[in-house]
């Protein structure tokens, strides 16, 4: 099995080759920055590690992804999604390994969703549970109002009991910050 650097660099590769070379080479960059530049605080019992909810984006993050790279780093979960499900079971280090990258870029999604919120919703929508699990988790870091329609949307076709929890949680919050606040009824 191929060590999980190797499988993210595979990935990027493969996107190379398919003309977004470009992008993943911003992600990584915003990824490797965003990871350096924020600390890493404990959430709740849903969440991993997470940035803080509003904390500003640092300029150069801020400076180098956009919608477009937004988009790519939805892609990018759902790749490291099919890679997780390619690993075996036994192989605890790999697996690891692609655990925090997905945080890495949970975390930045988190910060990019107020100023890409179309890009980041539109990975509810995504093929695999686990991307649309970690979308919900970012949402949840930074909810807002305008999620509202778009997780309720998520919500009346998710079957997966997991799934549905995260994006029940994720519902919470946007319900709460909509409301100023306050416990939605």
């Amino acid at each position: 099995m191929a060590a999980p650097d190797a499988i993210v660099q595979t990935t990027a590769r493969q996107h190379e080759l398919s003309g977004t070379e470009q992008h993943m080479e911003t992600i990584a960059a915003v990824a490797t920055i965003a990871s350096r530049s924020k600390s890493a605080e404990s959430a709740g019992p849903l969440t991993a590690p997470r940035c803080g909810a509003g904390a500003a984006l640092s300029p150069s993050v801020d400076v180098r992804c956009g919608a477009a790279e937004t988009a790519a780093i939805i892609e990018m979960l759902d790749e490291l999604n099919a890679a997780r499900e390619a690993v075996q079971a036994w192989d605890g280090v790999t697996q690891d390994h692609c655990q925090r990258a997905r945080q890495k870029y949970a975390r930045l999604l988190a910060d990019l969703f107020q100023r890409h919120p179309q890009e980041v919703l539109a990975g509810l929508r995504s093929p695999r549970a686990h991307t649309r699990i970690w979308v919900a988790l970012s949402i949840l870091e930074a909810p807002s109002a305008q999620a509202i329609p778009a997780l309720k949307e998520a919500l009346a076709v998710e079957h997966q009991a997991l799934d549905r929890k995260a994006l029940e949680a994720a519902l919470e919050a946007c319900q709460r910050a909509a409301s100023g606040g306050a416990t939605p009824a």
